[in-house]
């Protein structure tokens, strides 16, 4: 009887290990594995008046009182969202010690400073921005990124079929 329990846990710790290592398998490749062999491309981004390292009262300002707020769970940064749904926003600036750090849009109501809005395609955002991107997938979507090394800036745009997002963060 107890060789029956002993088999039965074996066989469950073998299935399990074989499912967290397929699962480890899916899922994200952090950007900045792709920093070192990525060549630096000028960013100068910007949006509406907005960009990083601007405060939170000046983003306040220029697009008025967010729809939505929500705090970290550890208090190191506020998320200000804009737009009809927490879940969709049009637009989410990340603030931290006062400045924008970090912000995404998914809307055609705002484009980047080389044009580029949701709906373009890959080929318009490597012309725009250049051949010296990264590529990797982000929980079933597929990204190209680009650094700007001398700003410690980066921007990364989420694809499907067309740019569904657009990403621009400091980097740290």
């Amino acid at each position: 009887m107890f060789n029956f329990f002993y088999k039965s846990k074996v066989t469950l710790l073998i299935l399990l290990s074989l499912l967290i290592i397929v699962l480890a398998g899916c899922g994200t490749v952090d950007k900045m594995k792709f920093y070192e062999e990525t060549k630096s491309t000028d960013l100068s981004e910007e949006i509406d008046g907005i960009s990083l390292g601007v405060s939170e009262d000046k983003v306040k300002e220029l697009l008025g009182k967010p729809s939505f707020t929500e705090k970290s769970e550890d208090k190191k940064f506020t998320n200000l969202i804009y737009g009809q749904s927490k879940k969709s926003p049009e637009i989410e600036l990340q603030v931290s010690k006062g400045k924008i750090s970090r912000y995404f849009f998914s809307s055609e109501k705002y484009s980047s400073t080389q044009g580029i809005t949701v709906g373009d395609s890959k080929e318009d955002v490597i012309k725009k921005y250049g051949e010296n991107y990264y590529q990797r997938d982000e929980t079933g979507s597929k990204i190209i990124g680009y650094f700007d090394k001398n700003k410690k800036v980066n921007i990364e745009f989420s694809l499907e079929d067309a740019v569904e997002g657009i990403m621009v963060s400091k980097i740290d």
